[in-house]
């Protein structure tokens, strides 16, 4: 289901555009990662497919009539053996909902390459890790000259703030000095 040693990792799509389906597909195909790959245009039908077969990770665009990606990740989380959970999205709006549902990652329409191969590749080293989420993985931040650590978890807002991303959290936010444009490392 997943690669390792050559092995690689059965992909669901569920997009209710085909054009996005499409331009989504051939994108993962080309992947040497990717092993089978089933799409669908609904939320329902997504939730069909996943009973009935196991892959490792599941492409959803949020906004699908009737059962909407977020609904679908809702109950993937009573799955025993959940994949990994991808948003693919329009905009960053709903990037709190998403990781709120415990996604791996979102990539913003149209998809680029870079950005669906960084993307993929988290949710690969979240199956091997044996979860698709990372709830307490930490984050460092700077506060004046000092550094602090924030957990993920606590994470409630993401925004890009010129070439760095400002978290959010319960008690206020934090700049990431990082760079979104070569940032590998640090996950939000």
């Amino acid at each position: 289901m997943t690669r390792n040693d050559g092995m690689t990792v059965d992909i669901l799509i569920a997009d209710d555009e085909a054009p996005a389906l499409n331009e989504l597909t051939a994108l993962l195909r080309a992947d040497a990662r990717v092993g089978e790959i089933y799409r669908v245009s609904s939320g329902a039908d997504a939730l069909r497919v996943l009973s009935a077969t196991s892959v490792g990770v599941v492409f959803l665009d949020i906004h699908m009539p009737g059962l909407s990606g977020l609904d679908l990740a809702r109950a993937l989380q009573q799955f025993q053996q959940r994949p990994a959970v991808i948003f693919v999205m329009a905009d960053d709006s709903r990037a709190v909902d998403a990781f709120d549902v415990a996604a791996v990652d979102y990539v913003l329409k149209p998809v680029r390459l870079e950005r669906l191969t960084v993307a993929l590749g988290r949710a690969i080293d979240a199956n091997l890790a044996g979860s698709p989420a990372v709830s307490d993985e930490k984050i460092p931040v700077t506060v004046g000259s000092e550094t602090r650590i924030i957990r993920r978890a606590d994470v409630r807002w993401v925004h890009a703030q010129g070439d760095y991303s400002r978290l959010w959290t319960t008690t206020g936010s934090h700049l990431v000095r990082t760079p979104i444009s070569g940032s590998s490392r640090t996950r939000v």
